[in-house]
């Protein structure tokens, strides 16, 4: 008896996997058509299994990278990425969008959003490594001079704006740490550099000020 309940529960679980992984379409999905497989992975995005969506556009991206729908994918993981934030992963695959696919109507967006993951990389707090503020400047510096008129401009200058003001901050806070070290001439570089570098920020005027100072 307790051996064919141990069946039993073993084939209602083989049954529930099956369902798991292969039950998510609602028709037959050709796996040798490139919009199918693509759109397969379109309808696990909007249902949240990103894991699945990511497989098989990776599948997409390499059996059909010839097709439209092979720069589709590569964009989509990006997405896909960002929605999971995994921010530099998604930066990654949006800059080689741009670089595979220069002219495609999509690339404007794969730069924002390139710059936009990195955005979203930046440390809440100063203390911590900011070269992702670098990278989000660099790349709405490319966005912005490429389309100074689309649609993502204004939101691509708030951000550059937003994190030049951490870099600031950040020098700031080191030529702080100086002052109160005793060394006006460490200080004295950091803050100048805030004033070019960084002209404009929200601490400009501090480090104006500190500056007169020393």
């Amino acid at each position: 008896m307790r051996k064919s309940l141990q069946i039993l529960f073993s084939l209602m679980f083989i049954a529930g996997s099956a369902t798991l992984w292969f039950g998510c379409a609602s028709k037959p999905i050709n796996e040798s058509d490139p919009k199918d497989v693509y759109q397969d992975a379109q309808d696990d995005i909007d249902n949240d299994r990103y894991l699945l969506a990511l497989d098989k556009l990776r599948i997409v991206k390499s059996k059909f990278s010839y097709t439209s729908y092979g720069a589709l994918a590569q964009l989509r993981m990006g997405d896909v990425y960002f929605l999971q934030e995994s921010y530099p992963e998604a930066a990654a695959a949006y800059e080689t969008f741009v670089e595979l696919y220069p002219r495609h109507e999509k690339a404007p967006y794969a730069l924002f959003r390139s710059g936009e993951a990195y955005f979203k990389d930046i440390p809440s707090t100063i203390a911590r490594d900011l070269r992702s503020a670098d990278s989000a400047i660099n790349a709405f510096n490319q966005y912005l001079r490429k389309y100074p008129d689309g649609e993502y401009a204004q939101q691509a200058a708030q951000m550059k704006a937003l994190a030049y003001d951490k870099l600031a901050e950040k020098e700031l806070s080191i030529a702080e740490f100086y002052i109160r070290r005793k060394k006006p001439d460490s200080a004295r570089l950091r803050l100048q550099k805030i004033l070019d570098d960084y002209s404009g920020s929200s601490v400009t005027d501090k480090a104006k000020e500190l500056l007169k100072s020393l």
